[in-house]
This record gives structure tokens, C-alpha cells and sequence, in this order.
């Protein structure tokens, strides 16, 4: 028993299937937030109102009972002991879990019994709090959700006891009555609640609903004090979010018209100008304006190949160097390999200079060009998966041709050290290498036959 529930813990902790369970969970939490206070208050939804609850009770217990199940982390650690899972939800929010259940457990369905599952709300943040812990989404992007739910349920809560209020006092002095509510719709008196917290919740108040009764007054009260403080702290966080969300792209082009700038100052023409402004504006839209290369390179030597082989698993079948390489071999030529883009009319590999590195295509397409970048003849074209370079590399020849970008390509540059290396560790690359090449070898034929070394 013991062993079924560790193995269980190990891959409900974290898996696609905890993430859709969330998602149910906060649908439901918010259903519970948001609609029942509304039920309890408006009252006449009979019908619907106890298969509700009881649907939510249910889905509440069985989140209890993954909860008990469910791994954690511990200073960096999976936790899947079963009996420390369980110590651990016991000290933290059992106790509400069970509050917000206890309509159901108690077998009552009464209005006040299923109040308790309002209680469930605080679900809601308890899941998008694991979310941002465990990198799920954005951290900046779930801060602000949170701060939009917590305002959602604040005015909802606020409206509910407004509306409460005026329907528990049916004398003139109520605040339905005042204002000739009695015989309006309930959606309408809802409304009018909403109007009421609002105005009165962001201090725009115009003072066309004024408190009566004490019980007024006081919720006033309160509901003033929550502004200030709630509602003044939301809206800052919540701008602050913003701001960070716009401060990379904002950081970015500043970096880019500083670098503009010493280009134009420098004497730079305007068309090449414009190639960096198009080569950065696909940086920013392709990575952040974060170059492949420079993410790998500021990860520890433990995190970055198993963040290199996440990341290329996707490009190991279109590149057939990768394709045809061992698990192993793989993952040790991928901690080598330097990831590069080039830009439209760039050159990848230019002319004059000893073959010292091999091109793996990614994505994008190139072009051999002869007697430099100008020449009208094409000879060859390459596109993803084709790699290039390997006569001149292996020969230890000048090249004579141009390779070139006719748009945007993504690569992998195996350069001479990274070679020496990774033949150093493993002799059977060699093998593959040649392999490979060997697929390509007419092609290779006939820009030997026509003189051009690449």
C-alpha cells in the first residue's frame, strides 16, 4: 500500500494531469467565490442551488484526498513520503479544506452550512501560488491574476453583504425602500450593489446612495477602510506587474538605439542600419532579445545540457547529424554546439578564410555564392537540415565561395575545438560524421568538379 501510494505521489506531483485537475479546482473555487454568495444572498435558486454544493463538496473531497498524495518540494528536494505529505497538509490547510466541505459532510443543505464553501476560494490562490513556484507560467503574469481575483471576490463579497442588508430590512428605512428597489428585479438590486461597492470602494462615491441604518453605516465603513488599504495596494501591484512585464522590451530597445547610435556616429550606412534594426526587432519576437547561445552559457554545467537537449529535441529530426547519433553522443555534442542566427544577405561562411567549423541548418535557407556577394550565378541552395563547410574544415583549404542567408536561419556551428572534443570523448563520431556527409556526397562532387571548396 505504502509503495502504490509513494509510486502515485511521484506522478500525480507533477504531470499534465495535476495541471488539468488545477484548472478544474480553480473553476470550481471560483464558482464558489463568486456565484454562491450571490445564491445566498438573492435566495429562490432551489433547484439549482443543492446539486451545486453538493457537486462542489464532492469535487472538494477528492482534491482532500490527492492533497494527501500529492509531492512537494523541500529546500530544493521531491518529497513523495506519504506520511510527510500528509503531516504536511494537516498542519496547513486542512482545516479550511474541511470548513468549506462541511455541508456535505454534515449531510446539511442548509444556506448557512453552504456558506462554508465560500471558503474554497482561497483554492484559487493556493494553486497559482504552486503555478509560479514551479514555473508553470509567468510569474509577473500570475501575480497579476491573483490581484484580479482578490479584487473580483472583494466586490462580490461587498456587494453580497450591500445587498443583504437591504433585503433583511424592508422598512422605510432600508436602503431598497429609499431608493424605490422593493418592486425592481433581483438582478436589478445585484446591480445596483455593485454600483454601490464600486463607488464607494474606489472613493468616486457621487453621493446618490447615502447609508441610513446602522448596519449601512458601519458596512461604510468598512468597505471605505478596504479601499484605502486593498484596493491601494491591487492597483499598485498591479501596475508594478505591468510595468515589469514592458520593462524588458523597454530595456531592450534602449540597448538597441544605444547601439544604433554608435553605429550611425561611427559612419555605418543607413541600409545596414536597417538590417540591424530588422535583425533585432527578429530577436526580440524569435527569443526575447535573448540570443540561444547567452541563455545556455549563464546556466551551471548540471542544468545546461539537460536544458540543451529539451530545448534541441525538437530540432534532433530535422538535423540528420543528430538523428543519427546516440542518446549519449547526443547529449555530449550538444554542450558543444553553438547555437547562431544570422540574418537576410548575411554571410555564414565567408570567403577566403580555412574551413574551421561545420554548419548544421536549423531553419531558413542559404545560398553559395562565387567571386563574392555580388555575383549573379547560384550555385547551390541549402535549407533545414542540410549542413555545409566540411570540405574546406576536413581539407584544410581556403574556400573559395560564399555561403550566404537569403532569410533569417537558425544553426549550429561545430567549430574546430568543439570537433577535437567531442572525437576526444567518443570515436565513433567520427564515423557518423562521414556517414552523413556521405548522404550529401554528389552534391559535394559536383562543387568539387566546379572548383568551389566550402
Amino acid at each position: 500500500m505504502v509503495s502504490a501510494s509513494r509510486r502515485f505521489a511521484s506522478v500525480w506531483g507533477f504531470s499534465s494531469g495535476r495541471l488539468g485537475w488545477d484548472l478544474a479546482q480553480i473553476l470550481s473555487s471560483l464558482l464558489s467565490g463568486l456565484l454562491l454568495p450571490i445564491l445566498l444572498v438573492v435566495g429562490g435558486a432551489g433547484l439549482i442551488f443543492k446539486p451545486l454544493w453538493v457537486a462542489l463538496s464532492v469535487l472538494g473531497l477528492f482534491d482532500m484526498a490527492i492533497s494527501c498524495c500529492r509531492s512537494f518540494v523541500e529546500k530544493g528536494r521531491i518529497i513523495r513520503d506519504r506520511k510527510r505529505i500528509i503531516s504536511r497538509y494537516l498542519r496547513g490547510w486542512f482545516v479550511f479544506d474541511a470548513c468549506s466541505n462541511l455541508p456535505f459532510l454534515l449531510a446539511s443543505s442548509s444556506p448557512l452550512a453552504a456558506a462554508f464553501q465560500v471558503l474554497r476560494a482561497s483554492r484559487v490562490f493556493r494553486i497559482l501560488r504552486t503555478w509560479e513556484r514551479f514555473g508553470r507560467i509567468d510569474p509577473l503574469l500570475l501575480r497579476m491574476v491573483r490581484y484580479l481575483i482578490a479584487l473580483a471576490l472583494l466586490v462580490v463579497w461587498l456587494s453580497c453583504c450591500w445587498l443583504f442588508l437591504g433585503l433583511s430590512d424592508p422598512s422605510a428605512d432600508g436602503w431598497i425602500a429609499r431608493h424605490g428597489f422593493a418592486d425592481r428585479s433581483a438582478a436589478d438590486k445585484l446591480l445596483f450593489s455593485f454600483y454601490w461597492t464600486l463607488t464607494t470602494l474606489t472613493s468616486v462615491g457621487y453621493g446618490d446612495v447615502l447609508p441610513n441604518t446602522r448596519a449601512e453605516i458601519l458596512l461604510a465603513m468598512l468597505t471605505m477602510c478596504l479601499g484605502v488599504v486593498v484596493i491601494a495596494v491591487a492597483i499598485g501591484n498591479i501596475v508594478a506587474v505591468v510595468n515589469q512585464l514592458n520593462d524588458g522590451r523597454s530595456e531592450y530597445e534602449m540597448r538597441q538605439a544605444a547601439v544604433r547610435r554608435y553605429l550611425s556616429l561611427n559612419g555605418v550606412k543607413s541600409s545596414t542600419l536597417s538590417q540591424f534594426q530588422q535583425f533585432g526587432n527578429f530577436l526580440w519576437d524569435n527569443y526575447r532579445g535573448v540570443r540561444p547561445d547567452q541563455v545556455l552559457a549563464d546556466l551551471p554545467v548540471s542544468l545546461r545540457r539537460v536544458v540543451a537537449e529539451e530545448i534541441l529535441e525538437g530540432s534532433a529530426d530535422d538535423v540528420p547529424l543528430l538523428r543519427e547519433m546516440s542518446f549519449h553522443l547526443r547529449g555530449s555534442l550538444l554542450m558543444l554546439l553553438t547555437a547562431e542566427v544570422f540574418h537576410p544577405g548575411g554571410v555564414i561562411l565567408p570567403e577566403g578564410e580555412i574551413g574551421s567549423c561545420i554548419v548544421f541548418m536549423i531553419s531558413g535557407g542559404a545560398r553559395i555564392l562565387k567571386d563574392g556577394l555580388d555575383a549573379r550565378e547560384e550555385w547551390a541552395q541549402f535549407g533545414p537540415g542540410d549542413h555545409f563547410g566540411e570540405l574546406s574544415f576536413f581539407l584544410g583549404e581556403r574556400r573559395n565561395c560564399s555561403v550566404v542567408a537569403q532569410d533569417y536561419v537558425q544553426a549550429f556551428i561545430l567549430d574546430r575545438s568543439a570537433y577535437d572534443e567531442i572525437c576526444r570523448r567518443d570515436e565513433s563520431f567520427n564515423e557518423v560524421l562521414r556517414s552523413i556527409s556521405g548522404k550529401s556526397a554528389e552534391l559535394k562532387q559536383q562543387l568539387l568538379m566546379r572548383g568551389l571548396v566550402i
